[in-house]
């Protein structure tokens, strides 16, 4: 079994790299005089070292350790008063090479082997103090400064302090004292924007761009706001799973667009893998296929008609029989406009069947007819969804759907008809959003 670590370590107080330096230095110059006065050269050959190797001191090198192993068994040799004056003396000089933490670990090397009075001391805690304060105010500069300050930037701030100043962490509520303050200040701020945004968001798109917004803004940082958009997005599939489940009959019933804006919704929101949406989607499907044969079904038995009455026409010499035959074509005419209208109504105007089978059985009197009357009652219903100014994901999906159609209902009339300029000006507006909107798709590789 792993032993538990303990929950202190004990800081080993190790002699400042300041005393190595100055030995190793003294043991140089020691060696080098030598050298110099008995060799005539601080390089000689190694055959001329070889000779006065006896009596020369030993490697600089040599020499530090043989200074700590004796420093090591008998520590009452070392002068600690003169050696922690001098120590402070050459670290409070320097600026631009020493670190926070080589002060704070000289600082704790001699606390308790001087007096706290004493004067290395007294310069060591000054030196430290003025390091604090200049970290400090750099950092709360930088924060100051900063344009749209999130609790990453903060965050980033306050670890690129730490990490350039080399705040030793028994010292870091010292230093970051202040701009840990400014940094909870910036998350409670940031958090009320956020929750603003999430209690605006209506759609699960909408929701994961704010909690991508909240991963950008807070980083590393812990904070709630990440479980409150989990919670969000949670809510909304959870309605929309049950919508999906109770609001809809099963086998579909009705015109098919709105069976048809509500796939493309669950597909956007809970995505084309998810199992309900799958189902849904199938079922659309065969309700597509039922109604476009139903049409075709209705449009043959029709054409069939009409060609026997036109063959009759075309038989009959009586004018009685004529003038007969020629009502009867009409009404067989009517009924086929009306067929076409019931389809544009229940499958959709941009149906591919019903737009063919318009062109080939309408006159051009008829069809320019029938697309401009649905023309004008698609308006009508734009009209209305905009008046509602309705918020919702589905009446802007019934908005969008109402434009869409206007468009397609305009794009088969005739470009000299006369609702075209009258209804392009009017909803100049929404057509353009979904020209936009299909320009987006197709750039991101969609339908």
């Amino acid at each position: 079994k792993h032993r538990a670590a303990p929950k202190e370590q004990k800081r080993w107080k190790m002699p400042p790299p300041v005393v190595r330096s100055v030995v190793f230095i003294q043991a140089l110059i020691r060696r080098r005089a030598f050298l110099l006065s008995f060799l005539g050269s601080a390089k000689p050959d190694p055959e001329d070292i070889a000779r006065v190797v006896d009596q020369a001191p030993p490697d600089p090198l040599v020499s530090v350790a043989l200074y700590f192993c004796r420093r090591a068994r008998n520590p009452s040799f070392v002068d600690f008063d003169r050696e922690a004056l001098a120590v402070a003396g050459i670290v409070s000089q320097k600026e631009r090479t020493i670190k926070m933490s080589d002060v704070e670990e000289v600082e704790h090397f001699y606390r308790g082997l001087v007096p706290d009075d004493h004067m290395s001391l007294v310069i060591l805690k000054e030196k430290l103090d003025s390091m604090v304060v200049k970290a400090q105010e750099d950092l709360q500069d930088t924060i100051r400064l900063m344009e749209s300050p999130t609790p990453a930037k903060v965050r980033a701030a306050i670890e690129h302090c730490r990490a350039s100043v080399y705040v030793p962490d028994m010292m870091a509520n010292r230093v970051f004292s202040e701009s840990l303050l400014r940094l909870e200040e910036c998350c409670e701020a940031t958090a009320e924007a956020f929750r603003r945004d999430f209690g605006r968001a209506a759609t699960v798109p909408e929701i994961d761009a704010i909690r991508a917004r909240v991963e950008d803004a807070y980083g590393p940082v812990e904070t709630s706001v990440r479980e409150e958009g989990d919670l969000v997005r949670q809510r909304r599939t959870q309605y929309l799973e049950m919508e999906l489940d109770t609001r809809w009959s099963r086998p579909f019933a009705g015109p098919l667009p709105p069976h048809s804006r509500a796939a493309r919704r669950y597909e956007l929101e809970l995505g084309k893998d998810n199992p309900k949406v799958r189902d849904f989607v199938q079922e659309e499907r065969r309700y597509v296929v039922a109604l476009e044969a139903a049409l075709e079904v209705d449009l043959s038995t029709l054409q069939g008609k009409l060609r026997e009455l036109v063959q009759k026409r075309r038989d009959a010499r009586a004018r009685s029989i004529i003038a007969d035959l020629d009502e009867r074509i009409d009404d067989v005419n009517s009924e086929v406009q009306r067929v076409i209208e019931q389809g544009i109504v229940q499958i959709g105007c941009d149906n591919p069947k019903v737009t063919q089978r318009a062109k080939e059985m309408l006159s051009l009197d008829a069809h320019s007819a029938v697309y401009s009357m649905q023309a004008e009652r698609v308006a009508e219903e734009l009209r209305f969804e905009i008046a509602r100014n309705d918020p919702s994901p589905e009446a802007g999906d019934r908005r969008r759907g109402a434009a869409m159609n206007v468009e397609a209902l305009l794009d088969r009339l005739s470009p000299l008809h006369l609702v075209q300029n009258t209804l392009r000006d009017e909803f100049a507006q929404e057509l353009a959003d979904v020209a936009a909107a299909r320009r987006a798709a197709q750039a991101g590789g969609g339908p």
